[in-house]
């Protein structure tokens, strides 16, 4: 049999599965983007905050913290209409945006925060004058820090237009407060340096987001509790395999090689994505997982790698579940087996290939269950571990049968 990869949810064909992954995809990326814009809004806001006091302070005692007799009204104006557009940026933040609608807005925020840039530069030449130069190393220190910060942006767009803005109002400001040539040139590779250090972390937290995609795209293939290993501590997956209560469900479909002989190998292949993605999404909505699917088979646990309170009752809810739904979708009948038991839940495999699965006779006995579906005429088999074990569960005995490659006869049951 050839071992196939389970589908998250149900679908019609390649492309749509296609289309889903890439949406929750996507959807990492915006949720990453949207929580680095929201965050610098909240220093934007909290910085601009703190310079409104200042220039509050200075608008009302000029002569004991400049010197002067007056300050110009329009530094505090300016500084208030900062400080509400920052506060506006917070709340559109705060509500969320679509991934279409965060990109045109990390192309205005830096085209924001380098005119509030040019209005501090400008308003600090108007108080100070030209014959203060040591306020240069705070226009120095503001340009770096405007270009700095679209490293946190995903855009490398964005972040190369910071980093350009900020260069453009470094040089502005060197030209208002006659800065010599020499250190003009010095302050200004210092500016450059810092913005390409923002785009360099640019490319770092798009390494980081691309990390979380992969964490997306793997959840479609194995447990979250392995996935999570995976990304935390890879090293955990090559502890030794734990033991684990679980119950097994293996399915198959009767006569499926000569269905799908009179169909093209697309059709085939969009109806199998459509059938396992309907079996993958019942075992998740119960609490288990596909280890694989086998073909038209499927194999899904419940209760490993993480234990399931009640495994024995959620595996039989989702197994009559699928005897029911499939019929819906499916002109063909399907075999499902039901067993309950002790199995060993690890990596198999070598370092080169590894496949996390799980391995016992509990997983034989659930598929010669299956097979015997076949003999008795019934859809759904389960055995009298998981019977004794599913708190009640509407089942009927059909007596004890032997099973293949069994000495000893198990009492089976089946849906009412």
């Amino acid at each position: 049999m050839t071992f196939q990869s389970p589908s998250g949810a149900p679908l019609v064909n390649a492309s749509s599965r296609q289309v889903t992954l890439q949406a929750a995809l996507n959807q990492v990326v915006s949720q990453e983007a949207h929580r680095n814009e929201l965050l610098l809004a909240y220093v934007r806001a909290g910085v601009l905050f703190i310079s409104l006091l200042l220039d509050v302070a200075v608008f009302l005692f000029p002569q004991a913290l400049l010197g002067k007799d007056a300050v110009p009204p329009t530094v505090v104006i300016i500084s208030i209409c900062a400080n509400l557009f920052a506060l506006g940026l917070v709340a559109i933040l705060r509500q969320g945006l679509s991934m279409e609608a965060l990109q045109r807005w990390q192309v205005v925020i830096p085209i924001f925060d380098n005119l509030l840039l040019w209005a501090f530069i400008t308003n600090i030449w108007r108080v100070m004058g030209a014959t203060q130069p040591l306020i240069v190393t705070n226009v120095v220190a503001f340009c770096s820090l405007v270009a700095v910060s679209g490293g946190l942006r995903l855009s490398r767009r964005a972040a190369l237009l910071t980093s350009l803005l900020a260069l453009v109002n470094f040089g502005y400001g060197a030209l208002l407060f006659e800065l010599n040539l020499a250190l003009a040139l010095f302050a200004g590779i210092t500016v450059f340096g810092t913005g390409f250090l923002g785009m360099r972390i640019a490319v770092i937290v798009r390494r980081h987001v691309k990390n979380e995609s992969g964490r997306v795209l793997m959840a479609q293939f194995l447990p979250k509790a392995v996935v999570e290993a995976a990304f935390e501590s890879p090293l955990d997956l090559l502890q030794q395999p734990q033991k684990r209560s679980v119950t097994i469900v293996v399915t198959d479909l009767r006569e499926f090689t000569r269905f799908a002989e009179a169909l093209e190998p697309q059709a085939a292949l969009d109806f199998l994505n459509r059938y396992q993605g309907l079996l993958a999404t019942i075992v998740e909505r119960h609490g288990g997982w596909v280890d694989k699917f086998m073909g038209d088979g499927m194999l899904a646990v419940f209760g490993a790698p993480d234990p399931l309170e009640n495994h024995a009752r959620s595996a039989l809810t989702a197994a009559a579940a699928m005897v029911r739904e499939v019929r819906q979708i499916s002109p063909l009948a399907m075999g499902v087996g039901v067993h309950s038991g002790p199995v060993v839940a690890g990596c198999l495999g070598t370092v080169g290939r590894l496949e996390f699965t799980v391995i016992g006779d509990t997983v034989n006995v659930a598929a010669r269950l299956e097979a015997l579906t076949k003999t008795l005429g019934c859809p759904l088999l389960v055995s009298e571990t998981t019977q004794k074990q599913a708190d009640s569960f509407p089942l009927r005995s059909l007596g004890r049968h032997t099973l293949r490659g069994r000495a000893q006869t198990l009492e089976l049951f089946t849906t009412t």
